[in-house]
């Protein structure tokens, strides 16, 4: 599994794409090739965008990434074995109802953002899953704020 750290903290209200982009340049070499990979993957769903938080985490389904936070969706650039990097994305205008959860045991948290929305037979769940703790109460109260 690689190992992701965020280097870069989101000073003042919001950052952009080129904002990120350039932070990435000030972080040492193999951390700066790995997040701007992730940043050239999620290039086309944070055009325009304006990003919140930067964290870690996942989505239902997916391994680990960089978790990017705007006002209108949540974009995860999920870092897989080997290098490779894949874009997800939630927009919080699908769904109708948000959730969340902290689950402990063995001594590890686990943090759970559960949004669901109406489908044919009943709602459909996803979650967005291992947003450190420190990170937790910020990101849920945007996308609660969005999704409400």
């Amino acid at each position: 599994m690689n190992k992701i750290n965020i280097e870069i903290t989101i000073l003042g209200e919001y950052s952009t794409y080129d904002g990120l982009r350039t932070e990435a340049e000030k972080m040492p070499k193999t951390s700066r090739q790995q997040f701007i990979k992730a940043l050239d993957v999620v290039r086309k769903n944070l055009t325009s965008e304006k990003v919140y938080f930067l964290s870690t985490g996942a989505f239902s389904g997916t391994t680990f990434g960089y978790l990017f936070i705007t006002d209108t969706k949540a974009v995860l650039a999920e870092v897989k074995p080997f290098g490779k990097v894949k874009a997800h994305e939630l927009k919080y205008t699908d769904y109708t109802e948000i959730d969340y959860d902290i689950l402990k045991a063995f001594g590890i948290t686990a943090t759970v953002i559960e949004l669901k929305k109406p489908g044919l037979f009943g709602s459909k769940k996803n979650k967005i899953t291992h947003i450190p703790q420190k990170d937790f109460d910020d990101i849920f109260k945007l996308i609660k704020m969005q999704v409400s």
